[in-house]
C-alpha cells in the first residue's frame, strides 16, 4: 500500500465530470457521416455472418455476443432502473419488517462481512475507499441512466431519486465506497470479434448480478447501497485505483496484480455501512507501462497514446473532435482518445478489447513465469524491455485468426476462466 496513487491527481484541478454531456461518437461527426458508417458496417456484418467468412464474426459468434450482453442491455432499458439503482427493490425486507434491530459492527467487521458476501455473490476482488471532499469529485455530476438525473449530496437519511426534479439525492455524510471486480475470460477475450465481445458482456453482467445481491444483502441488514450501470457512478478505473485493487495503465484500464486488466470492472457502490478504507497500491504496473507500449502499438484505432512522457493535458482537439466531451482534466496520464476507440467499434461492429487481451499482465496461469515478472516489477524497471520481448516470444496475446473458431470445440472451465489462479483467495 502507498499513501498516494501511482496516477498523480491534481485535486484542485479535478472536477466532477458532466456525464450528461459525455459523447464519444455522434457529437464529433455530421449526421450524414454517422449514418454512412453505420450503414456500411451493417452491410458488411450481414455479409460476414451469412457467409461465415470471418472467424470470430460468424452468426453463432454473434449469438454469443448477444447472449453475453443480453442481461445488461435489458436492464438498461427498464423505465424504473434509475430508482432501483438508487433506492433498491421494494420486495427486499428491512430489519423493521423482520422485527429485528439493524446489524451493528466495527468498520473492520463491516469490511470483512461485505468482502465475504461479495465473494459469495460472484466478485473476484473487493476493497473499500473513503468518500471525502476530494474523492467526491470522482462521482459523476449526472447518473448515466435514463434521463441523466443530477447527482447531489444533501442532508438526507437515505438516497432517493426524484423523477419530478430529475435529481438523485445522496446523503452528504456517513458514506463509503465499496469496490469490486469480476474476472473476464482471457481465452475468449483473445479471440477478437463477437466472441471477445461476449466475454466482456458476460463479465459486465456478472458485475451487475454481484452488486444487486449486495444491495439486497445490505438492505436486510438495515443499510443502503447505491448501485451503478456499466458506465459507473464515477470513473470506474479511478475507484479501482483509490481502493487499492490495481493501478491505472496506459490502456486506460485498471491493471490488477493477479489478472492484469482482464476484469470487468471496478464496480463502485455507495454505502452507509461503516467500512475500513484501503490505500492505493504500487506493484510496478504503472512504471512498466512507461516503456512497454504493447497495447498502444497493437491498438487498431490508434486511440492509445504511444508517448513515453505523461501529460496533464487531455487529448488535443483535431478536426471536429471535442475531447472535453470525453476527457476530464486533473490527471497526469496518457489520455485516451474515446472518439477513435468508439469509431473503430462502430466500423468493426465489435467492442474490440485488443488492449486488454495483449497486455503483458493478462495471464491465467498462476505458475507461469509471469509470476516472477510481477514480483520483479515492484522492485526494478531494468528488465522491462526484456519482459515485453519475452511475452511476445511466448506467443501471448491475440489468438491467430485461423484458431479463433476452435473456441467452439475446445473444452474450457466454467465461464471460460481458470479459477485455480484466484490470486485474491490464494
Amino acid at each position: 500500500e502507498v499513501d498516494q496513487p501511482t496516477t498523480e491527481i491534481d485535486w484542485n484541478k479535478l472536477q466532477r465530470f458532466q456525464k450528461g454531456s459525455y459523447n464519444n461518437f455522434t457529437a464529433h461527426l455530421t449526421t450524414e457521416e454517422v449514418k454512412a458508417i453505420q450503414a456500411k458496417t451493417k452491410q458488411e456484418a450481414i455479409a460476414r455472418m451469412t457467409s461465415s467468412s470471418k472467424p470470430g464474426q460468424t452468426l453463432r459468434d454473434n449469438a454469443i455476443k448477444v447472449g453475453g450482453w443480453a442481461g445488461v442491455w435489458y436492464r438498461m432499458t427498464q423505465p424504473n432502473l434509475t430508482k432501483d439503482l438508487v433506492e433498491g427493490w421494494d420486495t427486499v425486507p428491512t430489519p423493521e419488517m423482520l422485527g429485528v434491530p439493524k446489524w451493528q459492527g466495527t468498520p473492520e467487521e463491516g469490511s470483512n462481512m461485505i468482502t465475504q458476501a461479495l465473494r459469495f455473490f460472484g466478485a473476484s476482488s473487493v476493497s473499500f475507499a473513503e468518500i471525502n471532499e476530494n474523492t467526491r469529485k470522482m462521482i459523476w455530476a449526472q447518473m448515466p441512466q435514463g434521463t441523466y438525473p443530477d447527482i447531489t449530496f444533501e442532508e438526507a437519511p437515505k438516497p432517493s431519486f426524484n423523477s419530478a426534479s430529475n435529481k438523485v439525492i445522496i446523503p452528504d455524510t456517513g458514506i463509503y465506497a465499496v469496490v469490486h471486480t469480476v474476472r473476464q475470460s482471457l481465452d475468449t477475450s483473445s479471440r477478437v470479434g463477437y466472441l471477445s465481445d461476449g466475454a466482456a458482456g458476460q463479465a459486465y453482467d456478472n458485475c451487475d448480478i454481484a452488486q444487486w445481491r449486495l444491495q439486497a444483502f445490505l438492505k436486510v441488514l438495515g443499510y443502503f447501497s447505491v448501485s451503478q450501470n456499466i458506465q459507473g457512478n464515477g470513473p470506474i478505473v479511478g475507484w479501482g485505483v483509490m481502493s487499492g485493487l490495481g493501478e491505472q495503465g496506459r490502456l486506460a484500464h485498471l491493471i490488477t496484480p493477479g489478472w492484469g486488466p482482464m476484469i470487468r470492472q471496478s464496480t463502485m457502490n455507495i454505502v452507509n455501512l461503516p467500512v475500513a478504507p484501503k490505500k492505493p497500491i504500487d506493484f510496478g504496473a504503472r512504471k512498466f507501462c512507461i516503456t512497454c507500449k504493447k497495447c498502444a502499438d497493437l491498438c487498431p484505432s490508434g486511440a492509445l497514446s504511444k508517448e513515453t512522457k505523461l501529460t496533464w493535458d487531455i487529448v488535443q482537439a483535431y478536426d471536429s473532435v471535442k475531447p472535453n466531451l470525453f476527457n476530464n482534466p486533473g490527471l497526469n496520464n496518457w489520455p485516451l482518445d474515446h472518439f477513435k476507440c468508439n469509431r473503430y467499434w462502430n466500423e468493426s461492429d465489435t467492442y474490440c478489447g485488443v488492449c486488454q487481451a495483449v497486455c503483458v499482465f493478462s495471464k491465467d496461469d498462476a505458475s507461469s513465469v509471469h509470476e516472477i515478472v510481477k514480483a520483479t516489477l515492484a522492485k526494478t524497471t531494468m528488465l522491462n524491455s526484456f519482459f515485453v520481448n519475452m511475452d511476445k516470444g511466448f506467443g501471448y496475446g491475440l489468438k491467430p485468426e485461423d484458431t479463433i473458431e476452435e473456441w467452439w470445440t475446445n473444452s474450457f472451465p466454467v465461464n471460460g476462466i481458470h479459477y485455480d489462479n484466484d490470486a485474491y483467495y490464494n
